[in-house]
């Protein structure tokens, strides 16, 4: 049922290109002089689908968190491409096929646009800047004075 309702998706696309990434695993057994050639390989395939290489990215030996078809490590490479949508399920069938791959994933290639996490403050003009005016030491106040300055004041 699925797979039914993903053709009639296929169907109803647009014929437009699509930007995609394949991650893939190549088997550790293979010589490293001789990893090129199988990421052509790879990179050929998806020109067969009538893609488009953008970039390829050379595969590096790294140790696997947890073993995949027995092996615990693998060379880890990407590639990223373009390919119309109806052809995507030719390039998965193919790259099922070839047996030095132990694991591949093609997804989609999604733009982020992030947006933005810092807020811009704008500087206030300057003659909205209220400077506190300085204050005097505050001096010793004698009571007595001050009791006769407010009997003056205050008329008693």
């Amino acid at each position: 049922m699925f797979f039914y309702l993903y053709l009639i998706e296929l169907e109803n696309m647009d014929s437009q290109p699509k930007n995609y990434e394949l991650a893939y695993l190549l088997s550790p057994s293979i010589a490293e002089e001789e990893v090129l050639t199988h990421v052509g390989k790879i990179n050929a395939l998806t020109e067969e689908s009538e893609g488009t290489i953008r970039r390829a990215e050379e595969p590096k030996k790294r140790k696997l968190a947890y073993p995949i078809k027995k092996e615990s490590w693998a060379y880890f490479g990407w590639t990223t491409f373009s390919l119309l949508p109806e052809t995507i399920i030719t390039l998965d069938k193919k790259l099922k096929e070839n047996k030095l791959i132990l694991r591949y994933l093609v997804s989609e290639e999604e733009i982020e646009t992030r947006p933005q996490s810092l807020r811009i403050m704008q500087p206030r003009p300057l003659s909205s800047r209220r400077v506190a005016p300085r204050q005097k030491p505050a001096e010793k106040l004698d009571l007595e004075a001050l009791d006769k300055k407010l009997e003056e004041i205050l008329g008693k």
